[in-house]
């Protein structure tokens, strides 16, 4: 297995621009309810039992500027199917230092869960799943991963897919990006979000940057899935995937590090083998895990 980079004039630019367009699009049809979010953040909009998640009530009691601003979202609010409105409202001591809401039904059951960066002013921060409630208002919370134990330590999902080949959905996610990032794995084990596998030296975020997109889960066909991840430096990828070794589970590194002619300051998955990686200086990048 070998990572091929190449630069890139057009696919990757115009599949950027496109998913731009969509996003904007997107947000264009969110609820009324959800004007009032976090400005800079964005409405969610779901497949399942929730129609609409996003982030309100700003607040600046927690001023870690990891993606630029001091201001953060103080509420998580949901549109259901049926027209309700949903929401939980934070403790004084926490905010949601996050951006937008991320949907996905971890346990099959055919309700979404809703993962949130949460963060503590004392404990830093942790993943929270949140979901609909059987009765009432509230929202309620189905399980969490311990916080990072520090204020202002901070962590970047990057997705969800079934690393391990159980059958079951895994929360991938960098710990601390900024300072020694560490690739965690958690399993959704509620009351829980348990980690059960981390890999070292990547991080996919530039501090103080509202930018969160700078990794990519990719699944050629027959492959399990790979995570493709800047290195601390930002200079070159890492393309990491979960699987036995000598009888032992492991992240396994399937190529050489690939180092790129400058920092990286976004990356997305382009189909199940390619991804695209976009320099500070704006050239594209293609990006291919080749057999």
């Amino acid at each position: 297995m070998a990572l091929m980079a190449e630069p890139d004039r057009q696919q990757c630019a115009a599949s950027y621009a496109q998913g731009q367009q969509f996003i904007e699009a997107q947000q264009k049809q969110a609820p009324i309810q959800a004007l009032k979010r976090l400005r800079g953040s964005l409405a969610t909009l779901g497949e399942k039992d929730i129609a609409w998640a996003w982030l309100a009530s700003p607040t600046a009691r927690y001023p870690h500027t990891s993606m630029g601003s001091p201001i953060h979202a103080g509420s998580l609010h949901t549109l259901s199917r049926e027209g309700k409105v949903h929401q939980h409202i934070l403790p004084k001591q926490r905010v949601f230092e996050d951006l937008q809401p991320r949907l996905v039904d971890l346990d099959g059951d055919g309700r979404d869960e809703i993962i949130v960066i949460e963060a503590d002013a004392e404990r830093g921060a942790a993943l929270v799943a949140y979901g609909l409630p059987r009765s009432g208002e509230l929202l309620e919370e189905r399980a969490r991963s311990a916080y990072l134990g520090l204020p202002f330590r901070w962590l970047n999902p990057v997705g969800f897919a079934d690393f391990d080949d159980n059958g079951k959905l895994d929360i991938a996610s960098i710990t601390t990006p900024h300072i020694g990032g560490t690739l965690t794995l958690y399993r959704y084990a509620p009351p829980r979000i348990e980690p059960f596998a981390k890999a070292m030296d990547v991080s996919n975020h530039q501090m103080g940057d509202p930018n969160l997109q700078m990794h990519a889960i990719l699944t050629p066909p027959g492959q399990r899935p790979t995570v493709i991840v800047p290195d601390m430096s930002r200079r070159a990828l890492h393309a990491l995937r979960w699987e036995e070794v000598s009888g032992k589970a492991q992240w396994k590194e399937l190529a050489d590090v690939k180092p790129l002619p400058g920092r990286i300051h976004y990356l997305m998955p382009l189909n199940r083998s390619t991804a695209c990686a976009q320099l500070s200086d704006g050239h594209w990048w293609r990006i291919e895990l080749a057999v």
